[in-house]
This record gives structure tokens, C-alpha cells and sequence, in this order.
């Protein structure tokens, strides 16, 4: 870092005559301060003497925070990463609940004017909502919560009056560092600071960095022979299935050049393409349109491009990433990178009424060194999908209902509002219809009351009719504040630390089962599985308390739900108190879960984490195969993984934090950013609604008195069969053993034949 300082010292002209670019770094009289800028605090108000300044003080405090050593995780007995890493810049932000400008007193002329805005603190039920303005331009910034940051950029013209950077706020703004300089001086500030800091911002500390090491991706494979008219005009247009992925230096094979887009759905179904552009040089503003695929609008094509990230291989490595395809992100214009894949995700959404038939359109590729169309052929089927009310599909959910009731402003509130009801409407879009919620309750005071949030509680089921959820609900309840009433400590994480309570927390248990579900039952809301404590470990103090646990929770008549493994024959004292195992994998098998589901009437649940990026950004067919035929073949109820979207830190930086960052983003306004993987979910789930129609078709044709109907029910029993046999049985999906992609689409083809034939059949 000495090196940098040096070269900034230089830049800004120490003990040289040459003009220096204003350097201003926020913060307090404590604070840091990144070498070469100037000092501002909250009282700073500009004077013609100082030549900066606020123009008021009113409204105005800091938010300091700083991460720049690994920190102690007391429930997991380790010493991990910070959530983020902070600079002198970042770890100090002032924050403005009114409107406000920020003047500097610069020489006349045209300048460049370089603003960061975030913070260090996470200020949880906080939304930041503000517009910076200079001179005549604006650009509005959103973020939820902080622990994120970003970078504008104006062109003005200084005067004899100071230049102002304006802070307009619908609920608060937050700056952590205001740089102006002279267009002369772009190039230097560009080098010697903005380049730096943007690193060390935005991916890791230097001396972090230094640290992580890439990971190799598969190999490329070799070039294709290219063609006069792709070498003038700059790039390769490809196509590869989207199941499969692609990476920056990924090359297509000769018959994935030029190609043309092929899809079947159903009226009201997703469905998905993909085609890939391999610059050949530096390319600037891409674009890519559609056109109306004959009755489906244009409108009804979802265009996005794959974002490639650096991610950890699994949930909590530090030191080793590599570069995987992930966020589906919108975009506008693009500039591409010689040798670097770009690759585009089309998403068709058939509309209800759609009539049967073959449809064409086309994308339109188009950047600085010309265009390319690519024909797009989408057939709709004479049918709709069936859904079967026997299975939940699920997920763990960190729900904004609990950030707006911190909000303590109404814009906050109604961002978080919004942004629940959003990813409700994007769950239900991908065949999610059912969320873990929380009870979360203080231990019992000495009158034996408890207290909830009851109101917070109604929200959330509000929210859940609206959109149509299925129950039961699995509900965590605040077991861990019973148990340190009475052991004035934590179990620790996967009860590592656990010990045997008194026989009074089993009692204050039981009573505050029975009170939430009095509370339920009043209401009227769908049936709560109740879930004490996540994840237990195998040790027998684990499971003792466990047992402990699950008969106290038992003793209030209600059901249970646990997250472990039963083919773990340290839990077998558990097994007659669990009405719900909930397992990572499908184990234990299909014909041993039948048999106990049969026998004992308890269910059996899957948590597919495999596929949800806790362990790996890229298993895309894996989490197709769970979700769909390999879900069918398991026997077991309900898929509901962990979770729609965790973030630790900054949500588009994979590297920094304790663990990694994964599955679904969020855009600045909330609205819901898909990963690959949830694409898959989705594909998956219309898979096994195909397989589900034929099987209720089959069903109808057997009870016909038609001989040509009965026959056709025969004859798909037996394609279905064949379908069913070719399922290479798992207890994990991800990478191997599974179909080729095209496998995936022509049993499905083959199902949907097997539909329009009974379909006939029965008329």
C-alpha cells in the first residue's frame, strides 16, 4: 500500500505546482482517512475560507463501522471473515434525512465529478432512496439495508460559484467520498485512485487477494473455422442447451454456429432458450431484441444476459473461487470483450389463450460491428398443465415482512412491502407455493406470558392466501430463548454446545406450543409443523435434548418437523417423535419411505441444498432433474431447500463474508434477479406437471368404456414406464450420471405425445 499512497501523493501534486484533483473522504474527527483526501466530518459546512463543506448540518450524523480483521463467530466456535471489508472510505459514511448539498469550491471549467455512495453498517429495516444530482444531471440510487456500495459519475461545468453535488432523499442518502477533477487529469485519477479503490471496494483487499487462487474450468475446447462474414463483423453466434453451461472462455463446436432456437409449452407455461455471441474482438453496445413469436408478443420474451461471478466451490471455502455462470440479469447496452462468451437467456411465457400451433420469430443481435438474427420456432401444445395438491414445492424465505417492521420511515416500509409481495409473484411464476415462516417469542415472564408479534404473523399469512400458498406452514419457534432462560448460554450452532436443561424448560416448552397453536387455531390459518431447533448434530447430548425437545412439543398435540437425516442410526431415539423428516438428500429410498409413510403416517421431506448454490453455482441439469423426474421417482412429498436468497455483506460479491452468497438477487427496487439454477427449479416442476397430466389422463382412460381410450391409456402406461426405468436413481442430482440435456426435452416430448394421444383417445 505504500507504493499506492506514494503514487497518490505524486498524482495530487505534493511539492509540485500542478493543479490537484478535490479529494474529500467522510467520516468523523476519529476517522480514517485514505491518503491524499481531506477530511469531512458532519460539521464541515462550507465556508469560502475552507473551499468545501455541507450547506447545512441539520440532518446529518455518520454511520462508522469498520471490518479490517477476521472476527470471532461464537455459536460456530470459529474465526471467519467479516462480513465485509472496509478502506478508510467505505468504513465511514454520512447519512442525510433531508435534502442537502455537498459544495466545492473548484477551478472553472468543464470537470469530472466522482461520488460514492454506502455503508459499512448494516442498518437492518433501512431502505436508502435518494437521487444525487450535479448540474443538470441526475442518477437515483436504492439500497437495501447498506453493507453495499456504489459509484456515480457526472461531467459539469465549475463556475465562480461553487459546484454543488445535491442529495435529494425520499427516506435517507448516504456518501462516504466526493472526488472532482479536470478532464486533463482523467487518466491519472483513473489509474492511481478510481482503479484501486474500485478493487479493493468492490472485490477484496489487496493483500486478500493475493490470497484466493482460480480454481481451472472446464476446457474450452478448440476453436471453430470462422467464416469471412463472422471475422468482419467481430463475433461467433452459437447456441448450446441451456442446462449445460457456459463459460467466458467456453467454444462452440461447428454445428452450434448460426442457430436456430427450438421450444414446445403448454398455453400459461415458461419456457426457456439460450444463444451465446463469442466476440472476436472488443465489441461495444450490444443489444438484443425480439420479436413477436406469431399470436406471442414480444413482451412475453424475457431477454437477460448471464452475468459471470466469482464464486467460492462450496458454501464456506475461503481462498479458492472460480468464474461461473449465474446471474440472469436485464440489461440495456453491452460492451463485450474479445474471447469472452456472452450469452443470452430468452424466457417465453405463452399467454392462457394461446391457440395450438407453430410459431416463428427471431432475436436480434445487434453491437458496434453489425447484426445477427437468430430464428426462434416454438410449438404450442392443445393443453394445459395439471397441478398435483399432494406436493408441496417450498423454500426457506428470509421474509421482508420482519425488515418492515424495523423500518422506522415509509418509504422503507413500503419497499419492503413491495419487494415481499414481488418474490411471492416469482415464487408462484416458478411453482413455489409454500414458505418456512417464524414464531419468534420471548421465554415466558414470570406471570407464564409470552409475547408475539401476532400482527406481523397475520401480514405474512395474508400475503401467503393472496398468492395462493398450500400448507402446512413449517414454523420455527424461539426454542433457543426457552433454553437460554434456564442455561444462561446458547446450544451452539448444531447444538454443539448443548446440555441437559431442567425438567422446567420441557414444561415452558410445551406451554408455548400450546399457545401459539390456540393462537392458530383462533385465526384459522393452515396447520404449523413446528420446528424447534435446525440441523442437530449426531452426538447423544444432540439428540437427548432433542428428544426432550420433540416430546415437549408433542405433549401440545401438534406435529413435528425436523431437519436430519433418518438413515443416521444415532437419531433412531428421535423416530417416534418426528412426524416430519426433512433430509438434504432423497434418503432413505422410495420403497423404504412408502413403507414408514404407510405405516407410521409420518412424511418425508428434502431440502435439496446440492442444487440451490450452497455448494456449487453451476449443477443447472441436476437441479432440473431434482425438481422434476427425479422427484417423481423419490417418493417423497415436498422439495424445500435453503433458501430463495441468502447475503452476507455485499450481495454481488461471492468472496467477501464468513460464507458464500447464492441464489437469487435482487435489483435496487427489489425486484427479484433469478440465478440459472431457479430456472431449473422451474423446469423441473413443469416436467413432473407433465408427468402428473398423463397419469391423471391414464387414470380417466382406464375407467372409460371406450376400447380405443383403454387401449391408449395402455400404451402411454408403457412410454411411461420406459421413462420412469430410464432414471438413473440418486440420492443427490448434480453433475453425474444424469441425461444429456436433450434427453431431458425428449422424454418430456414423449410424455406430452403420450397426452395428445390419450387426450384423442377420450374424445
Amino acid at each position: 500500500m505504500k507504493a499506492l499512497f506514494v503514487s497518490i501523493a505524486l498524482l495530487l501534486g505534493i511539492g509540485t505546482t500542478q493543479a490537484a484533483p478535490l479529494l474529500y473522504d467522510m467520516g468523523t474527527e476519529k476517522s480514517r482517512v485514505w491518503e491524499g483526501f481531506t477530511p469531512v466530518t458532519t460539521q464541515s459546512v462550507y465556508t469560502e475560507t475552507a473551499g468545501y463543506g455541507w450547506q447545512t448540518a441539520e440532518g446529518l450524523k455518520a454511520l462508522v463501522r469498520a471490518y479490517t480483521e477476521p472476527v470471532e463467530n461464537q455459536g460456530r466456535g470459529t474465526t471467519e471473515h467479516p462480513p465485509i471489508w472496509t478502506n478508510p472510505i467505505t468504513e465511514d459514511t454520512h447519512v442525510g434525512d433531508r435534502e442537502n448539498a455537498f459544495l466545492v469550491k473548484a477551478t472553472p471549467g468543464e470537470v469530472e465529478v466522482y461520488v460514492v455512495c454506502g455503508s459499512s453498517e448494516r442498518t437492518r429495516g433501512q431502505y436508502y432512496d435518494f437521487t444525487v444530482s450535479v448540474g443538470g444531471q441526475e442518477q437515483r440510487v436504492q439500497i437495501e439495508a447498506g453493507q453495499y456500495f456504489r459509484s456515480l459519475r457526472f461531467r459539469a461545468k465549475a463556475t465562480a460559484e461553487p459546484l454543488a453535488i445535491r442529495f435529494s432523499p425520499r427516506s435517507k442518502f448516504l456518501v462516504n467520498a466526493i472526488m472532482v477533477w479536470s478532464p486533463a487529469d482523467s487518466a491519472r485519477v483513473e489509474k492511481e485512485i478510481i482503479k484501486p479503490f474500485e478493487e479493493w471496494t468492490y472485490r477484496l483487499p489487496p493483500e486478500e487477494w493475493a490470497k484466493w487462487q482460480e480454481l481451472p474450468g472446464p476446457e474450452p475446447g478448440p476453436m471453430p473455422p470462422v467464416s469471412a462474414a463472422d471475422e468482419k463483423r467481430g463475433f461467433l453466434v452459437w447456441s448450446r442447451h441451456y442446462l449445460e453451461c457456459i463459460f467466458p472462455n467456453t467454444r462452440p463446436r461447428p454445428e452450434e454456429l448460426n442457430p436456430e432456437l427450438r421450444l414446445f409449452a403448454t398455453p400459461g407455461e415458461y419456457e426457456p432458450a439460450t444463444f451465446t455471441v463469442h466476440p472476436l474482438r472488443d465489441l461495444s453496445d450490444a443489444k438484443v431484441t425480439v420479436t413477436a413469436l406469431g399470436p406471442i408478443p414480444a413482451a412475453r420474451v424475457d431477454v437477460r444476459r448471464v452475468r459471470y461471478m466469482l464464486a467460492r466451490p462450496n458454501y464456506r471455502v475461503t481462498y479458492h473461487y472460480q468464474v461461473v455462470p449465474d446471474i440472469l440479469e436485464r440489461f440495456d447496452r453491452l460492451d463485450l470483450k474479445a474471447g469472452e462468451n456472452a450469452r443470452f437467456w430468452l424466457t417465453v411465457h405463452v399467454p392462457e389463450n394461446t391457440p395450438a400451433g407453430t410459431y416463428t420469430g427471431k432475436a436480434i443481435f445487434e453491437c458496434s460491428g453489425g447484426k445477427a438474427e437468430v430464428p426462434i420456432r416454438i410449438s404450442v401444445l392443445p393443453f394445459q398443465l395439471q397441478e398435483d395438491e399432494t406436493k408441496i414445492y417450498g423454500i426457506y424465505y428470509r421474509h421482508p415482512y420482519d425488515e418492515m417492521a424495523r423500518a422506522t420511515d415509509d418509504v422503507s416500509r413500503e419497499y419492503y412491502r413491495r419487494k415481499a409481495d414481488l418474490e411471492h409473484r416469482d415464487m408462484v411464476a416458478h411453482g413455489t407455493r409454500n414458505v418456512v415462516l417464524s414464531v419468534p417469542s420471548t421465554a415466558a415472564d414470570a406471570e407464564g406470558n409470552f409475547k408475539v408479534d401476532w400482527d406481523l404473523m397475520a401480514a405474512k399469512i395474508e400475503l401467503w392466501r393472496k398468492h395462493g400458498f398450500r400448507g402446512p406452514i413449517v414454523t420455527s419457534i424461539s426454542c433457543g430463548a426457552v433454553y437460554y432462560k434456564y442455561m444462561k448460554e446458547s446450544p451452539g450452532s448444531h447444538l454443539h454446545a448443548v446440555k441437559d436443561p431442567p425438567p422446567e424448560f420441557a414444561r415452558e416448552l410445551t406451554a408455548l406450543v400450546k399457545y401459539i397453536e390456540g393462537e392458530r387455531r383462533k385465526r384459522g390459518w393452515p396447520e404449523f409443523l413446528y420446528y424447534p431447533i435446525d440441523e442437530p448434530g449426531t452426538h447423544p447430548a444432540s439428540v437427548r435434548f432433542m428428544v426432550t425437545v420433540l416430546k415437549a412439543c408433542k405433549e401440545a398435540g401438534v406435529r413435528t418437523y425436523v431437519t436430519a437425516d433418518p438413515t443416521h442410526e444415532q437419531f433412531a431415539p428421535m423416530r417416534p417423535y418426528v412426524d416430519v423428516w426433512c433430509t438434504q438428500p432423497f434418503a432413505p429410498d422410495r420403497q423404504t419411505i412408502l413403507a414408514d409413510m404407510k405405516a407410521r403416517n409420518v412424511e418425508y421431506w428434502c431440502y435439496p441444498n446440492h442444487v440451490n448454490g450452497e455448494n456449487n453455482h453451476t449443477p443447472v441439469a441436476g437441479a432440473r432433474m431434482t425438481y422434476g423426474f427425479g422427484f417423481w421417482r423419490s417418493g417423497f412429498r415436498t422439495l424445500i431447500p435453503w433458501i430463495y436468497s441468502s447475503s452476507t455483506g455485499d450481495p454481488f460479491n461471492y468472496l467477501d463474508g464468513p460464507s458464500m452468497d447464492f441464489f437469487n438477487r435482487s435489483e435496487p427496487d427489489g425486484t427479484p434477479i433469478p440465478v440459472a439454477m431457479w430456472e431449473a427449479y422451474r423446469e423441473g416442476y413443469d416436467d413432473y406437471r407433465y408427468i402428473y397430466t398423463l397419469r391423471q389422463l391414464i387414470a380417466q382412460a382406464k375407467r372409460s368404456p371406450r376400447p380405443a381410450a383403454k387401449k391408449a391409456a395402455a400404451e402411454a402406461e408403457k412410454e411411461l414406464q420406459f421413462v420412469w426405468d430410464s432414471i438413473r436413481v440418486q440420492a443427490k442430482y448434480k453433475h453425474d450420471d444424469l441425461w444429456t440435456p436433450t434427453e431431458f426435452d425428449v422424454n418430456r416430448w414423449l410424455i406430452a405425445q403420450q397426452i395428445l394421444a390419450v387426450r384423442q383417445a377420450l374424445k
